[in-house]
């Protein structure tokens, strides 16, 4: 029998079809180089809540849902965080505001994303 885990990551696999890239950018060495590392994956990149600031300028948030597992087998060191990109099949880059981790008896198998351009 198939356990829970392996079901539900083959699910996300089925059903979440847009390759996007995890991308992370770290400061390192001594002159403070800026070193970029991207991970594909694949997910999907919904509209969310159009939002009205002040001045009738208006920000729109995007939620995105993506596979953990080939972020892993890519080799990414760290669970996604705020201040990580996600860059989607279109070329467009945002930034991660939020990042709830979607676990399966206690093995995370997803992520949900609240990015912004």
């Amino acid at each position: 029998m198939t356990s829970l885990v392996a079901r539900a990551t083959a699910l996300y696999r089925a059903n979440l079809h847009e390759p996007v890239t995890i991308r992370r950018r770290t400061i390192a060495g001594p002159g403070r180089a800026t070193v970029t590392a991207d991970y594909a994956t694949v997910g999907r990149v919904f509209a969310a809540e159009r939002k009205e600031l002040t001045g009738g300028i208006a920000q729109q948030d995007r939620t995105a849902i993506i596979c953990a597992q080939p972020l892993i087998d890519a080799g990414m060191p760290s669970d996604v965080a705020i201040g990580d990109y996600l860059i989607d099949q279109n070329g467009i880059e945002y930034t991660v505001y939020e990042c709830k981790h979607r676990r399966v008896e206690g093995v995370i198998i997803g992520y949900e994303l609240t990015v912004r351009a």
